[in-house]
């Protein structure tokens, strides 16, 4: 999937964003889930691996979604590497 995500930075650390209006309904849908999960794991101190696959795609989702690069790591690697904002200079162009 291509990231239809548009991010400009603007002056007085401010950012526009311009995404695809299905993009950003599939994010208020992974909001309302973490609520969700949240809301039960303070109800029954537990987690449930259903729930565990939405955190992994609301991750994913914003991560992509809002433009956001992975940082390369000592070894050179990136998969684990945290997330940066793609203007960082150690942000790595995933392909």
């Amino acid at each position: 999937m291509r990231n239809e995500t548009k991010v400009t930075y603007l002056k007085n650390d401010k950012v526009k964003l311009i995404m695809p209006m299905d993009n950003y309904r599939r994010l208020l849908k992974g909001s309302q889930d973490l609520k969700n999960m949240v809301s039960m794991m303070h109800e029954c101190h537990t987690i449930y691996l259903e729930d565990l696959g939405k955190l992994e795609t609301l991750e994913w989702r914003m991560a992509d979604y809002l433009n956001f690069k992975r940082k390369k790591g000592k070894d050179g690697g990136y998969y684990y590497g945290d997330y940066v904002l793609s203007n960082h200079p150690e942000a790595v162009e995933e392909s």
